[in-house]
């Protein structure tokens, strides 16, 4: 199952960002305090190969701190082509450093409880004799309890590898995706 998940990530993160790039919001500002801004910046897309995808704006543009360490940020839920309902958090973390930060865990505050980290891919590229660029890939899978109560508290979690990183998503944020689910 986890291998499944995985690899339906990874194609879906890829369509994704395909379509961001060529449907771009990118020089509209969003109010991160206001569900009503957020929901504007919902996509939710067809895909035949995948099912059903909705994401959310680009959470890593929501502050400086976040932008300097994460290129992407994305709530995301992914209907199945089975009808099964999968939510994640895709974080890409693209940095010029003189070692990988290899994250492996993925810790929530709320309750101090591990949430699953996946591990989507690593590249590095344009090294020197000090310093390379690098990206990981990561997916962060919640379950639908967690994507729920991320609507009433936001979600604090922290990333750990051989850094840590802290991103804190709003509350306003979930409820912007929750409204985004059609009615049945």
């Amino acid at each position: 199952m986890k291998v499944f998940f995985s690899i339906l990530i990874i194609i879906s993160c890829s369509t994704l960002f395909f379509q961001i790039y060529t449907n771009s919001k990118k020089d509209q500002l969003i109010n991160w305090d206001s569900e009503e801004s957020i929901s504007n910046f919902i996509e939710i897309r067809q895909d035949a190969e995948n099912g059903e995808i909705t994401y959310g704006p680009n959470f890593s543009n929501s502050s400086k701190a976040l932008s300097e360490n994460f290129s992407d940020i994305y709530l995301m839920r992914i209907v199945d082509l089975n009808g099964a309902d999968h939510y994640t958090i895709y974080i890409s973390a693209k940095y010029e450093d003189k070692d990988w930060r290899s994250y492996k865990s993925a810790i929530n505050a709320q309750g101090n409880a591990k949430l699953p980290l996946t591990l989507l891919s690593k590249t590095n590229k344009n090294c020197s004799e000090e310093i390379c660029q690098y990206e990981e890939k990561l997916a962060i899978p919640l379950s639908f309890l967690y994507f729920f109560d991320g609507s009433v508290s936001g979600l604090d979690i922290t990333i750990h590898g051989n850094r840590s990183d802290q991103i804190i998503i709003p509350a306003e944020y979930f409820k912007a995706m929750l409204n985004s689910i059609p009615e049945e």
